[in-house]
C-alpha cells in the first residue's frame, strides 16, 4: 500500500508545492489537503474519512496553539508520523520543531532523495517497534565506590551492541557522578533531564532524538549534566522511562549504570532489572561491603537468581583468591576481570571504550566473554536474528 499523506499549509502556494513534491517523487499519495488559519490552527486534526500515515505540515513559529496541536496529536493511540516543512529557518527554529517530537523537518526545497531517506527512517522505526523482542534490562551496581561500575557498564553495553542480538541502550543512572559522557567523550545536547521534562508528551521520535547514537551502534542516554540537576531525576521518573522503553520494544538490551548508591532511584530501577551485575573487588573491605549489599538486596526482595557477582580489578599477586571469595559470599563469581592500570588509564584519557580501543586485550576479551554469557546466541535457524542484522544495515543507510 502506498504511503498516505495529509497536507496542512497556511498558503495555497505552499500547499500546491507540497502536493507537487509528493506526486513527482512517486513516494506516496495525497489523500487530503487542509488550509490552516494562522489565527487558529484548529483544523490541524485527524480526518476519519481520509486516514493518513504521514502529516506533512507547514510549520511557522509564533502561530498560537500550533505547537500544542502538534504535541496533542502524538498522544493518540496510533498517531500519524509528522513531517514539518519550513520555507526557511534558523537553528533555534529547527531545534524547537524537533523538540515537539516530530519525525522529520524539511527546510527550503525538498528533493527526492531527502524524502526517500525520511520515509526509509520512518519504515525502519516501524519495523523495530513491530518486530522487536522484549527488552532485557541489565543493572550494573557497585558494592562500594571505585570498583569501576561506569567503566564496566559502558564497555559491557558496547560489547553487547557489537553482537547480532539487536540494538542496545546505555542509560546513566549514577546520579552522584554521571561519568558515562566523560568516559565516552560524548558531545551531547540532551540528557535524561530533557526526557523527564518532556515526558507528558514524550513519543518515540523525541526519545530517539534525545539519545546519542555512537558510530558503533550503541545508543546512550546520559545522566544529568550538572550536579544540581540530579534532584530533577526522581524514582517515579525512572520507572516511567523504563516502562516507556520496554513498551517500545526497539532495544534488545538496556544497560543501567547504577553507580554505588542504594538510593531511592536505584531501588526503583532494581524493581525493573532482569539481571543485576554486582561489582566488587577481591579485597577484605570490598568483600565485607559486598556481603552487606547482598543482605540489603535480600531485604529488598531482589530475586537471588537475578544477582550475579562480578569481580573487577583482580591482581593474582595481592588479591584474595576467587575461590575464597566465593566461599565467603556463598555465591559463585560470574566473571573475574584482571586489572591493567595502563590500558584502563589510556582508555579513560582518550575517551574511548576499551573494547573498541584495544579489542584484543585480555580485559576487553573478558568483558566480551561476559557479554556473550549473559544472553547466549540464538539458534542459527532463527529468522529473527537475520531480521535484526538486516535492520542494522537499514538503519546505517538511513542515517
Amino acid at each position: 500500500m502506498a504511503t498516505r499523506f495529509h497536507l496542512f499549509y497556511f498558503s495555497e502556494g505552499i500547499g500546491q508545492y507540497l502536493l507537487e513534491v509528493i506526486r513527482t517523487s512517486g513516494q506516496g499519495v495525497v489523500v487530503q489537503m487542509t488550509l490552516l488559519d494562522q489565527s487558529s490552527p484548529a483544523a490541524l486534526a485527524p480526518d476519519a474519512e481520509h486516514p493518513a500515515d504521514i502529516w506533512l505540515v507547514e510549520y511557522q513559529e509564533g502561530v498560537a496553539g500550533l505547537d500544542h496541536r502538534l504535541e496533542a496529536v502524538q498522544q493518540q493511540d496510533e498517531p500519524p508520523a509528522i513531517f514539518l516543512y519550513m520555507e526557511q529557518a534558523d537553528t533555534h527554529a529547527v531545534l524547537k520543531a524537533l523538540r515537539l517530537g516530530v519525525q522529520e523537518c524539511f527546510i527550503g526545497q525538498i528533493n527526492e532523495d531527502e524524502l526517500a531517506a525520511a520515509l526509509n527512517r520512518r519504515q525502519c522505526l516501524r519495523l523495530r517497534v513491530g518486530e522487536g523482542k522484549n527488552t532485557q534490562v541489565i543493572g550494573v551496581l557497585g558494592c562500594k565506590g571505585g570498583v569501576g561500575v561506569s567503566f564496566l557498564a559502558a564497555n559491557l553495553a558496547q560489547a553487547l551492541a557489537a553482537g547480532d542480538g539487536g540494538p542496545v541502550l546505555l542509560l546513566d543512572l549514577d546520579l552522584n557522578n554521571s561519568d558515562i559522557s566523560s568516559l565516552m567523550d560524548l558531545k551531547t545536547r540532551y540528557s535524561i533531564v530533557d526526557v523527564i521534562e518532556k515526558f507528558d508528551s514524550l513519543d518515540l521520535q523525541y526519545f530517539k532524538d534525545a539519545v546519542h547514537r555512537q558510530d558503533s551502534g550503541l545508543e546512550v542516554l546520559p545522566g544529568p549534566p550538572r550536579l544540581e540537576d540530579r534532584e530533577l531525576v526522581q524514582a517515579q521518573h525512572v520507572q516511567k522511562i523504563l516502562e516507556f522503553i520496554r513498551k517500545q520494544k526497539i532495544y534488545r538490551c538496556l544497560v543501567l549504570d547504577l553507580g554505588d548508591s542504594l538510593d531511592e532511584v536505584t531501588v526503583k530501577a532494581l524493581e525493573e532489572v532482569d539481571l543485576l551485575l554486582l561489582v566488587l573487588q577481591l579485597t577484605v573491605p570490598a568483600l565485607r561491603d559486598a556481603k552487606k549489599v547482598l543482605d540489603i538486596l535480600l531485604l529488598l526482595e531482589v530475586p537471588a537468581e537475578k544477582i550475579k557477582l562480578l569481580a573487577n580489578g583482580y591482581n593474582p599477586k595481592i588479591s584474595i583468591a576467587p575461590k575464597d571469595a566465593e566461599k565467603y559470599l556463598d555465591q559463585k563469581l560470574k566473571a573475574v576481570l584482571r586489572f591493567d592500570h595502563q590500558v584502563v588509564t589510556r582508555s579513560l584519557n582518550e575517551g574511548r571504550l576499551l573494547v573498541e580501543l584495544l579489542p584484543n586485550h585480555k580485559l576487553s576479551n573478558g568483558i566480551k566473554q561476559l557479554a556473550g554469557s549473559l544472553f547466549p546466541a540464538e539458534d542459527e535457524n532463527s529468522p529473527r536474528q537475520g531480521m535484526w542484522a538486516k535492520l542494522k544495515c537499514l538503519l546505517k543507510i538511513g542515517n
